[in-house]
């Protein structure tokens, strides 16, 4: 008889494993996005806050990329370097050499993708952001060689989000298996239909909208369109919207705080 047990527990394990850590598993068990690590404590996009958010359980660290003068991937959501660093100037016009003498908080550096990959390798899951420069798609190739390089593709540990629609389609053309989620400008999340949702379907396997914008009908919506639902917050609105986008059983949920959104969760 325990022996039976034994061989049922492994077979279920066998049943769950081949799962991509994208999708919520039995039961409700939505992902937790750290917003660019655990940007509520430690300075965003810095290793102090990834670890942070790898630390406090969070299942993707978020890495918004921008490349630099040089053509280096690096980690900072911002056109300029003014609000994150003791610097000033545009990413784009400042080598990687310039930005890497800049403070980013606590004497933390600016980050390249590939310095994230080989510091926290596959204890972490990547939820990577791409974007067009000046309507140009300049960083998806070089994206993907990374991730294959590192085998975050083939091992399940990365997710590429984008509010282009460009950018994740040639994303798409040069890879079929890494999930994507298409983000929503408010506009576009305020007015989504049926239509529209099967058209992001061709190409990607998420939608990201801003939780403000989110309720139950748009969530069924989605689901009834065979996708999943991420939600995003303006940071004045994380706390108070947090439980309610729980309640509406969104799939994954973005965080600068990845502690206090899994205790808001074992709260439900």
């Amino acid at each position: 008889m325990k022996k039976l047990k034994y061989l049922v527990i492994i077979g279920l394990i066998s049943m769950t494993g081949g799962c991509s850590v994208i999708h919520a598993s039995a039961g409700y068990h939505p992902v937790l996005i750290a917003h660019r690590g655990s940007s509520a404590i430690e300075p965003e996009h810095t290793a102090l806050s990834y670890a942070r958010a790898i630390k406090d359980k969070a299942d993707y660290i978020e890495i918004d990329l921008r490349e630099t003068k040089d053509g280096h991937l690096i980690a900072i959501h911002d056109k300029t370097v003014d609000r994150t660093t003791d610097g000033k100037g545009l990413t784009e016009d400042l080598s990687l050499a310039e930005i890497k003498k800049l403070n980013a908080g606590k004497g933390e550096k600016i980050l390249t993708i590939e310095e994230i990959i080989e510091k926290f390798g596959q204890t972490a899951n990547y939820y990577i952001e791409t974007r067009e420069s000046n309507g140009s798609l300049v960083m998806e190739k070089k994206l993907i060689d990374i991730l294959q390089k590192y085998k975050l593709i083939s091992s399940h540990k990365a997710v590429i989000e984008s509010f282009s629609e460009k950018s994740l389609k040639k994303v798409r053309s040069m890879n079929k298996n890494v999930p994507l989620v298409r983000l929503l400008k408010d506009k576009e999340a305020e007015n989504i239909n049926d239509k529209q949702l099967q058209a992001i379907r061709t190409y990607a396997d998420t939608v990201g909208l801003n939780a403000k914008l989110t309720n139950e009908a748009a969530v069924k919506r989605i689901h009834h369109n065979k996708m999943k639902v991420h939600v995003f917050f303006d940071k004045e609105d994380e706390r108070a919207l947090t439980p309610i986008m729980l309640k509406q059983k969104v799939d994954g949920v973005f965080t600068n705080n990845p502690a206090y959104t899994r205790n808001a969760l074992q709260k439900q």
